[in-house]
């Protein structure tokens, strides 16, 4: 009996664990848009433009570039591909041109 209760809660702590995780693997474009909104603070409407590409960091990890033109001001966001880490945020003179 102590076995299957034992079992039981490791069960229970296992299926715990693995909801915590949430998903895995690395983040999606629109998932890198929503790291940089959050981090401003404002829903993709509020926002004049919004522009995502994959890039690489100096280290040659997998991130994104997420441009931002709200209220006149330009910032590039340097976004880490798995962990949604924030990098590094500019100000830039002039939006981002493809």
């Amino acid at each position: 009996m102590k076995r299957l209760i034992s079992l039981a809660i490791i069960a229970v702590m296992l299926l715990g664990m693995l909801a915590a995780c949430g998903k895995s693997g690395p983040l999606t474009t629109d998932d890198a848009k929503k790291v940089v909104l959050s981090d401003l603070g404002v829903k993709e409407s509020k926002v004049d433009s919004i522009d995502v590409h994959i890039t690489a960091s100096a280290d040659g990890a997998a991130c994104y570039a997420v441009y931002v033109t709200m209220n006149g001001e330009h910032l590039e966001y340097l976004v880490d591909g798995l962990t949604g880490e924030i990098l590094s945020v500019e100000e830039t003179d002039e939006g981002h041109h493809h």
